[in-house]
């Protein structure tokens, strides 16, 4: 009999004597257990220590042993911000499953729980394995805090991260490669150089796409000081990478002016009452051939063809009608993808407000997309401004959770008499006629749930309130992160 089916016959003894007669608990400290048995004897509360060693009786009694010899886990990462307070862990939970896996809100809702100065155990959350990945694709305005990466990496058994402050080519291989893109995008801002050195040393040795990510970092605080290495990109074995520098390098404004391409596609434009726009034609293969080339040309040269700067162009495009020209493509959305990645920060800082404002007549669907590609490189205060206007105008609650950067900062009469709240009280009053108990509706489940992680503490307070006065059931599920926000005060060292 192996040491694992000893273990289980002894557990099974031991459980079935404490059942029948209130003992057999310290048999579990004897017998030869290695380190389990040290376990017990050494821990402050054995008797607990043994209950929880048997209360995984049942899975132990239909596992089968292991092929391989048991390894010893990593130890588990620390969490230097203080933990939730205690009381508040079960409604963290609640909260955390009214998520549903979503990594918007759930990132959300961790980054508001460390704004007021805490971060939430791993008793109470952990993230998934594939947590990195979702993160990477994610385009919102959250971060996921910082405290958690340790966890993400300990999750899917990367034992290699550690507590450094600092990433340097020595510390390079203590982080997995998410934590090492995120604090190359921060030493872009404190210290672009020295993150060009690092990129510039490591990159070269990354497979194609981690390559790719790498060289994508060198998109904050663009510089003249990247050139030589952006130049040196040009002989990558990677079409993808080759790409991405050119586009890069245009940003800086080294392209060239010279394209057939363009020659062929100025032909084919005019400048119509409401912008440059596709001349009319009913031949679609001439409308396949007019995508394809928009996706090659050199929008540099296309501009120049005009008169015009690339900002300029970007302006001037006629967005509704381009997107009515293309038979099985949308022209607008190919222009936009390309003219967003080719600007210059400058360049895009300079006309924020005007192409906000076209971006803002497409719709949540078109408009969010181009948003999401201009909006990393948008300052703070555009960001909010632009977001806070939506929210005038009646956005819905979670699409104000996914891209305000900061909470909406007004007290609780300036929020009734929003468009945004007053849409979704009469979505609430249509629901309670036709209902009664608690909130089934999709919509109306996650605006309240997001109204819930915008709003300071008071406010909450005073909304909570309000919609158990309007006839919500104070224990609704639906009003969980209305109660998590009024009880979580911010943290007092």
């Amino acid at each position: 009999m192996g040491a694992f089916d000893v273990l289980k016959q002894t557990i099974d003894d031991s459980y079935a004597k404490l059942m029948i007669a209130n003992d057999g608990l310290h048999e579990m400290t004897g017998g030869d257990w290695g380190e389990l048995a040290t376990l017990i004897q050494n821990s402050p509360h054995p008797t607990l220590t043994q209950i929880t060693l048997m209360s995984q009786y049942e899975q132990m009694r239909y596992t089968h042993a292991p092929s391989t010899a048991l390894t010893r886990a990593s130890a588990l990462p620390t969490l230097p911000t203080p933990i939730l307070p205690t009381p508040l862990h079960r409604l963290a939970r609640q909260v955390l499953e009214g998520c549903h896996d979503d990594t918007m809100q759930t990132v959300r809702l961790l980054d508001f729980i460390h704004e007021r100065g805490y971060v939430v155990p791993p008793t109470v959350w952990l993230p998934p394995k594939n947590m990195l990945t979702h993160l990477d694709e994610m385009s919102a305005e959250s971060k996921l805090p910082d405290e958690y990466l340790a966890w993400c990496a300990w999750v899917g058994g990367d034992d290699s991260t550690h507590a450094h402050t600092e990433l340097t080519d020595e510390t390079w291989d203590e982080f997995y490669p998410a934590q090492r893109r995120e604090m190359l995008r921060q030493l872009r801002h404190s210290d672009p150089n020295f993150a060009l050195d690092l990129i510039a040393k490591f990159a070269p040795n990354e497979p194609a796409d981690k390559r790719f990510d790498l060289i994508e970092v060198l998109a904050v605080n663009l510089s003249d000081d990247d050139k030589p290495f952006l130049q040196s990109l040009q002989k990558d074995r990677s079409q993808r990478v080759k790409q991405l520098a050119s586009t890069y390098l245009a940003r800086l404004g080294e392209f060239d002016d010279k394209d057939t391409l363009a020659d062929e596609l100025f032909d084919e434009l005019e400048v119509g009452a409401d912008g440059i726009i596709f001349k009319a034609t009913k031949n679609n293969k001439l409308r396949e051939n007019r995508f394809e080339k928009l996706q090659k040309v050199n929008l540099f040269a296309l501009a120049k063809k005009f008169e015009l700067s690339l900002g300029e162009f970007l302006l001037a495009w006629d967005y509704d009608g381009n997107e009515r020209k293309g038979s099985s493509h949308n022209y607008s959305h190919a222009f936009f993808e390309r003219m967003a990645s080719m600007i210059s920060d400058d360049e895009l800082i300079s006309i924020a407000n005007p192409l906000l404002k076209i971006i803002d007549k497409k719709g949540d669907y078109y408009g969010y997309y181009f948003y999401s590609l201009i909006r990393p490189r948008l300052s703070l205060e555009t960001r909010q401004e632009y977001m806070y206007k939506k929210f005038v105008k009646g956005e819905d609650f979670n699409q104000l959770l996914r891209f305000m950067p900061k909470y909406l900062s007004l007290n609780f009469n300036a929020l009734q008499i929003s468009s945004s709240y007053k849409k979704l009280m009469t979505a609430l009053e249509n629901w309670q006629q036709k209902n009664s108990g608690y909130i089934d509706n999709w919509h109306i489940i996650h605006e309240i749930f997001a109204l819930g992680l915008l709003l300071n503490q008071d406010t909450a307070k005073e909304c909570l309130a309000h919609l158990v006065q309007m006839g919500v059931i104070k224990t609704d599920p639906v009003l969980a992160t209305l109660h998590f926000n009024a009880l979580l005060d911010n943290r007092v060292d």
